[in-house]
């Protein structure tokens, strides 16, 4: 991605609306997203671009800033063996599964959440 692109990506949150769904897909991200915990920091510049990024696509992703409560701290350490934001937690079946790299947790966001038509757009801009 060239430095112009990451600058509108950065700054997309400031002309972005919420993606709207019906009722039945807004159910179904509502529960996909119940699984997937952001661990945070609020200083954190990619942490800010990701949330900015999660209210775009109208999904409650469950948020611990590690700033407000030292035992999101120790589940981190446990999780990825470090103390690094932004990280993501995603439960499933099989276990939790991390996602360290920030460009990462916006692609596995867009993968799940984002509307079909979104998703086509963005791959035409890249």
């Amino acid at each position: 991605m060239s430095w112009y692109q990451k600058i509108l990506a950065s700054c997309s949150f400031l002309i972005a609306h919420p993606v709207t769904r019906s009722i039945k897909e807004q159910q179904r991200a509502d529960k996909l997203a119940s699984g997937v915990t952001l661990y945070d920091h609020s200083t954190c510049v990619s942490s800010v671009r990701i949330k900015h990024h999660i209210k775009e696509l109208n999904i409650p992703i469950t948020i611990k800033n590690l700033k407000r409560c030292y035992a999101y701290e120790k589940e981190l350490l446990a999780g990825i063996g470090s103390v690094k934001v932004p990280c993501l937690r995603v439960e499933t079946g099989h276990g939790s599964r991390w996602i360290e790299d920030s460009d990462e947790i916006m692609q596995f966001l867009d993968r799940k959440f984002a509307p079909k038509a979104k998703i086509n757009v963005i791959d035409k801009a890249h």
